[in-house]
């Protein structure tokens, strides 16, 4: 539970940085969200280099997706995905119905500006 906390603070203070550190970004938003988004990618390649390099390799899409679902999921977010869909051409459909990063941002639309930030970095 604690290393829950930390991990959100992490989260919080990287998107926090990322967009007030540097002058620059804060008139060019896209250039931010282009390195949140950067950091994000970055971070989770590390990490399922990491999780899969005692794995078999997978045999097509659907399993790859099975393993996201199951173990990176688990891994990340302590659960696993709460449905998968696919309209079997290649595109599919993950739903977490209790996100962890956006549990934390209010339902009012006080915020929903700020929703973006918080998503790229775990997107």
């Amino acid at each position: 539970m604690a290393d829950d906390a930390l991990f959100d603070f992490l989260h919080m203070e990287i998107v926090s940085h990322v967009t007030k550190s540097d002058p620059g970004l804060l008139q060019d938003g896209d250039e931010a969200m282009s390195k949140l988004e950067q950091i994000g990618y970055s971070t989770g390649y590390r990490f399922i280099e990491r999780l899969t390099k005692d794995l078999s390799r997978f045999k097509d899409e659907l399993e790859v997706m099975k393993a996201i679902c199951k173990d990176f999921w688990s891994a990340v977010f302590k659960k696993q995905v709460d449905n998968l869909r696919t309209n079997h051409q290649g595109v599919y459909v993950l739903q977490d119905n209790k996100f962890r990063f956006l549990a934390s941002i209010s339902n009012s639309r006080q915020y929903l500006e700020l929703a973006p930030k918080f998503l790229l970095v775990v997107c």
